[in-house]
């Protein structure tokens, strides 16, 4: 982890301290600009810049006037040194340890065989689970860091501490607790044990002894679980019995996760606060199943069941709610089942997301709204001049600047000198005020398995399946906030109200908080298709037998989409169908080949195209047209448009292994034909590695080879 903390002015080990060990940088700044060897570069670059404009611009025209500028003595000036400090926030020791306990008792009930009642039997448990963790962390204490800089300081004196409420919290500073300031010794971040090195130390050990500090967190999780289940014959049909079985739950959950004063109260530098969480609730569920052997043995119906169960779940803080499930199973012959599902669920939120204690902390987050400098075009205050905003160089897509300008930020502005990337406070936490989660989901689909010879086996499924979930529970990251407020172009922006920007300077809106507690989405629905099938077959040559087993399945995504609606009634309805990540079809090929102790394996994956805007149509141009944000025009590039679409995607891998007793051996090749990953326009989507959309199943490594050997002492030949 880094630490680029600021220097105070006055600081005696400043850089930029002429009053102790420093020099004035302003002087020291003219030195460099004026140097003859700088001025010399600087006017071979410049004078090459202008002879490659179109048309060249004259050499009397080409002047870099800047370097004329001096800037003179400036006297003390804080300094933001980046130091990576050896074992700061980087090692976390942990113990856990669990118990579980479990009393059960079953047995028969022949009592209850009474007329058509029959082999009625029953099953009692109560099982209690306990877990106990702790975790440590060492690292920075950052208002001792801040203490020993001299920010508590009138007169940015290390260590001192005599500066009025008042001016502490004009500052920003919070109150010293009561450990900071005791032992407190000045710490030098400019030493060369942390300037010269990637990772380095402290100059003493007493900073470092003074600095560092224990983050210290422990979880206790308790739950405990009632189960009464009883089962049996309730009467016969022509088809068969009819089972049925009643049962009762009751679940006791309490968390107990209790953080010490430094991570209760993000006393590390950087580094978020937790406030832990603390809470229990029970659940009480009864629920009862029956299946019905309708039809057997008939013509076109060789077998009809249905399964019905239903279930009542009562929550502590959100009541009671039913849910239930209808199963039919049809055979019009042996050979063929042809099955039908309709079901609905329930959830309530579970003890994190009710009781987790607010958490902070502080990340990188890019604002889209903070032009780049490529949006910029002509020269620096060093060379002279002054940069100005070329909306024809912006590469962000005209619905960012939309999105920022409704958010009453100007997009035309390089608020901080080019930099698109700001240390931004980001909170999560629980919150009583989720919805439950409820659920509806149907399928239909059959399963045939070849009747037709015993010399080989052939089983095919294929399922449709549609399930809609309501007030999905869902903690959002801070990267889909911020790209859903102003980055995609399907989004109503619904997740704008969790990002709090400082409107005070309209020169300088910075987002300074991002909400990312848990939220209910009203609506998610997927519908699509699933294929599988194995085909397994002997195979002998030269007297010798080859088991071979191929095994397919495929998927094809006939939607995805996802509904929120905020607190004004603004509805955000994405559907990534065909986008990225969500492609059409997936499919997996697995053959095998088995021949004694020997296995010879080939794997093909399989995956669909995608298309980001499948609407769009996006004419071949240049960012001076406005068009494309990848080429910037002749005579440097030609005329071209933004990669939207990805095609098809083949990935293939082949093994061998040999296994004797014990031991086994392989030896494979992944990504046997050295397939390269598509590549997208960087604009398109989020996710990327050099161009290349992750986590969609890509092969990002090229062709590997691969040797693995294994011993399980506990097998058989």
């Amino acid at each position: 982890y880094s630490i680029f903390q600021p220097v105070p002015a006055r600081n005696p080990f400043n850089i930029c301290n002429p009053e102790g060990e420093g020099v004035d940088c302003g002087l020291a700044n003219d030195a460099f600009w004026h140097s003859e060897a700088f001025s010399r570069e600087t006017a071979k670059a410049w004078k090459a810049w202008c002879d490659s404009q179109t048309p060249p611009i004259p050499s009397e025209n080409c002047s870099p006037a800047g370097l004329n500028i001096r800037t003179g003595a400036i006297g003390p000036i804080p300094v933001e040194p980046v130091v990576v400090v050896r074992g700061d926030r980087n090692l976390t020791m942990r113990e856990t340890e669990v118990w579980r306990g479990v009393l059960g008792l079953n047995g028969d009930l022949p009592f209850l065989n009474r007329g058509p009642l029959a082999d009625w039997s029953f099953n009692l448990s109560v099982t209690h689970s306990a877990a106990d963790s702790s975790s440590v962390r060492p690292g920075i204490r950052e208002d001792r860091l801040l203490l020993s800089l001299g920010y508590y300081s009138t007169n940015d004196t290390p260590c001192e501490n005599n500066i009025d409420d008042d001016e502490r919290k004009k500052r920003g500073l919070d109150s010293l607790v009561a450990d900071a300031a005791p032992g407190c010794v000045p710490v030098n971040l400019f030493a060369p044990s942390l300037m010269n090195t990637v990772v380095g130390d402290f100059a003493t050990a007493a900073e470092r002894d003074y600095l560092f500090d224990r983050r210290t967190f422990r979880t206790k999780y308790f739950q405990t679980v009632f189960t009464a289940f009883v089962t049996g014959t309730l009467f016969e049909m022509p088809a068969g019995s009819v089972q049925a079985g009643l049962g009762f739950d009751y679940r006791k959950d309490r968390i107990e996760s209790i953080p010490d004063q430094i991570a209760r109260e993000g006393l590390f530098w950087g580094f978020f606060s937790d406030g832990g969480a603390v809470g229990d609730k029970y659940t009480q569920e009864a629920y009862a199943e029956i299946e019905l052997p309708l039809v057997a043995g008939r013509k076109a119906a060789s077998e009809l069941t249905v399964n019905l169960s239903a279930r009542w779940t009562d929550d502590e803080f959100y009541g009671g709610a039913p849910t239930g499930a209808v199963k039919l199973g049809w055979r019009p012959v042996d050979s063929l089942l042809i099955r039908a599902t309709w079901g609905t669920s329930y959830r309530a939120p579970n003890l994190r997301e009710l009781f987790l204690r607010s958490q902070t902390g502080f990340l990188e987050v890019y604002d889209p709204c903070f032009a780049p400098n490529t949006a910029f075009t002509g020269t620096d205050d060093v060379l002279g001049g002054e940069a100005t905003y070329d909306p024809d160089a912006d590469l962000r897509e005209p619905h960012v600047l939309e999105r920022c300008r409704a958010d009453g930020v100007d997009p035309t502005i390089a608020y901080d000198n080019g930099v698109t990337s700001f240390s931004t406070e980001v909170s999560r936490g629980g919150t009583l005020g989720l919805d439950e989660e409820t659920s509806e989901s149907r399928s239909f689909g059959f399963s045939w398995e070849q009747p037709f010879s015993n010399a080989f086996d052939l089983n095919i499924g294929l399922s449709y399946y549609q399930i809609e979930v309501d007030d999905t529970i869902i903690e959002p990251s801070t990267g889909y906030i911020v790209y859903d407020c102003y980055l995609s172009e399907i989004s109503a922006g619904t997740f704008c109200n969790r990002i709090t920007r400082d409107r005070t300077d309209p020169t300088k809106p910075y987002m300074t908080f991002i909400d990312r507690g848990y939220i209910n989405r009203d609506n998610e629905t997927v519908r699509g298709v699933d294929l599988n099938m194995t085909f397994d077959r002997t195979f002998t040559v030269f007297d010798r037998p080859f088991d071979v087993s191929l095994d397919v399945t495929g998927h094809r995504l006939i939607e995805r989409t996802t509904l929120l609606v905020n607190d004004e009634g603004e509805r955000d309805f994405n559907s990534y169908h065909r986008m990225f990540g969500f492609a059409e079809h997936k499919a997996d090929f697995n053959l095998r080949v088995d021949y004694d102790r020997w296995r010879l394996a080939w794997s093909t994956r399989y995956v669909g195209n995608y298309e980001e805007y499948p609407a769009s149509v996006e004419n071949f141009s240049n960012i001076t047209d406005g068009d494309s944000s990848t080429c910037l025009g002749p005579p440097t590039d030609s005329n071209c448009k933004d990669v939207e679409t990805i095609d098809e995607y083949w990935l293939h891998h082949v093994s061998v292994r040999y296994r004797y007793r014990e031991y086994e051996i392989s030896l494979g090749l992944r990504n046997v034909f050295d397939t390269p990953p598509p590549k997208v326009s960087p604009l398109e989507t989020g996710g990327m590695v050099h161009n290349i959309p992750r986590g969609i199943g890509y092969d990002l490594y090229g062709r590997t080879y691969f040797l693995s050997a294994r011993a399980n002492f506990g097998g058989s030949e």
